[in-house]
């Protein structure tokens, strides 16, 4: 007894995909331009496709599959390097920018050290200027303003040449107002400083070497609500006092509201020493007076 053919398979399993896609897509084409033609009373021909044809269609479309998967290989490779090169440049950057960052702290640091180091100069220097100021004031070469007093002294009137207001007599009543709180004082506009003398000469009194007539006009920027009281009470005050009621000198103080007295004209340099170690160097200066 002969045996039964065996079924044939279907198409779909015994036709490698890629032929059947296409085949199927071939005949779905021609399927598509019979049926448009028997709408149109036309006949529609019978055009058998060739196996030629369709082995080199599917050539070609796995040619391009191949060359699509070589080409997505490569992007891949390239877009995964070009990833690793981002991350790295991100990862340089990040760095340089946390060095800025260090040193830009380290500047701020800096510069809040140099700003308070300028702001403690400023305050020393300001107060050095304030220092100079008041050795100038006190010395006599600066101007100075301020309430002040006038005191005025004279001969009696009559009086012999033992009588009469002498260098010392002004020398002492000097004192005593810088010893009552006088921060400044001049006599007949002449300033007095630190250099001032009174010599007598003949029967004148020169002052900075400036001869000055009587009557002796002090101009004295202080308080004058305490150095009048001060000059009083004061030991030096009361040598004086004691002094000019002895001569019977004329002596007045009163209050002169705002005194203004120039600076003393600058003083010649006569002698420098400048002392180092056991060596003494002098060198002489202008001489005139």
């Amino acid at each position: 007894m002969a045996e039964a053919p065996a079924p044939r398979l279907p198409d779909h399993v015994t036709v490698p995909l890629l032929s059947l896609i296409t085949q199927r897509s071939l005949d779905a084409d021609y399927e598509h331009v019979a049926a448009r033609k028997r709408a149109m009373g036309e006949t529609p021909q019978t055009h058998p496709v060739p196996r030629r044809t369709v082995g080199l269609v599917l050539l070609v479309f796995g040619l391009l599959v191949t060359i699509a998967a070589v080409q997505t290989s490569r992007n891949a490779s390239a877009n995964s390097a070009d990833r690793a090169g981002l991350i790295a440049q991100i990862d340089a950057r990040r760095q340089a920018v946390d060095d800025l960052q260090q040193q830009l702290a380290h500047e701020q640091s800096q510069a809040l050290s140099t700003q308070r180091d300028l702001v403690a100069m400023t305050n020393q220097l300001q107060s050095e200027h304030t220092k100079v100021g008041n050795l100038a004031a006190r010395t006599g070469y600066a101007p100075v303003k301020g309430p002040g007093l006038r005191v005025t002294v004279d001969s009696a009137p009559g009086s012999d040449a033992n009588q009469t207001v002498r260098d010392s007599d002004l020398s002492l009543l000097t004192d005593a107002l810088w010893a009552s709180g006088a921060q400044a004082i001049s006599v007949n506009g002449q300033r007095l400083t630190v250099l001032t003398s009174f010599r007598n000469v003949g029967p004148g009194i020169l002052v900075n070497n400036q001869p000055v007539d009587p009557p002796y006009v002090f101009d004295v920027v202080g308080d004058p609500n305490t150095v009048p009281a001060a000059l009083l009470s004061s030991p030096i005050g009361a040598q004086w006092y004691a002094l000019k009621n002895s001569l019977g000198f004329r002596f007045s103080v009163q209050d002169a509201g705002t005194v203004s007295l120039p600076a003393a004209a600058p003083a010649h340099l006569r002698s420098a020493r400048i002392a180092s170690g056991k060596h003494v160097n002098t060198t002489q200066g202008d001489n005139s007076s």
